[in-house]
């Protein structure tokens, strides 16, 4: 079992080099997922953009396509292996759900990972890819598909229950990091908040409106639990969110017997 540690990604939603935030124990992002990789593998590697010439790196020799690209790579790099995938921006995960993958895992299946919290579809950047699955991968990028997860859809997967919300909950905007923080420093208080639907978002909830007891902190957290509850297919691009009235951003610190509005793109002329 070989670890990968994903950070080639532009962070173009953070803004920054999402690796090199210091969340939690001192580390950066990168140096605690290798740290994470270490415990539970027998050599890992990081994913990088280009040829660096540094020891236990892996370069994307794809092109810049993304996750796919960088498991390709691995697998490429040593096509006989399991590769146990991670991305760098999962503050919350901790080895032991790291560990319920390997003592779970099913080397007769192509890959082994978590169902998401939020709609139920393989957790692909937590996962362990066999080497079975390298036709698959090699496959999708020939026809210019990059998405992992739909890559993970098609091939013989063994799925594990979700280890919940927040362990698999990344850092992609400023508004996740507020709400991972929040977390991290266990600063969340329970609150009420009254939550209405509009368009798609009503159909799929079954309701206009509903009051919610929540610890989140921001209207991107209650979002995310949301989706959980109901397994929404929608994800908050594109998406407007108004707080007592007013449109705001998902970062607004959410308080006590706030309204919140969730509005989804309306499609159509």
């Amino acid at each position: 079992m070989k670890g990968l540690l994903l950070i080639g990604g532009k962070s173009s939603r953070m803004g920054s080099d999402k690796s090199e935030l210091i969340l939690r124990d001192g580390l950066t992002q990168k140096q605690r997922g290798v740290a994470l990789l270490n415990c539970v593998c027998d050599e890992v590697f990081i994913s990088t953009c280009e040829d660096a010439g540094e020891p236990n790196t892996i370069a994307d020799a794809f092109g810049p396509i993304g996750p796919l690209g960088a498991i390709a790579s691995a697998q490429k790099a040593d096509p006989d292996s399991a590769w146990l995938i991670l991305a760098c921006d999962l503050p919350l995960l901790e080895k032991e759900q790291l560990e319920i993958l390997i003592e779970n895992r099913s080397s007769s299946h192509d890959a082994t990972y978590f169902s998401s919290a939020s709609d139920g579809l393989p957790e692909p950047l937590c996962a362990i890819w066999e080497a079975t699955s390298a036709k698959a991968v090699q496959s999708a990028i020939a026809k210019s598909k990059q998405c992992p997860r739909s890559v993970l859809i098609q091939l013989n997967g063994h799925a594990l229950p979700s280890p919940g919300l927040w362990p698999l909950a990344n850092t992609n905007t400023e508004a996740d990091l507020i709400e991972i923080r929040a977390r991290l420093d266990q600063s969340t208080t329970a609150k009420n908040i009254t939550v209405s639907y509009f368009a798609q978002l009503r159909e799929l909830t079954g309701t206009n409106s509903e009051s919610l007891q929540t610890d989140t902190v921001t209207p991107a957290g209650l979002f995310e639990e949301i989706r959980a509850k109901y397994q929404l297919p929608l994800k908050r691009k594109g998406m407007m969110v108004a707080v007592n009235g007013d449109f705001t951003d998902w970062s607004h610190p959410l308080s006590e017997d706030e309204e919140v509005v969730f509005i989804p793109p309306v499609a159509g002329g």
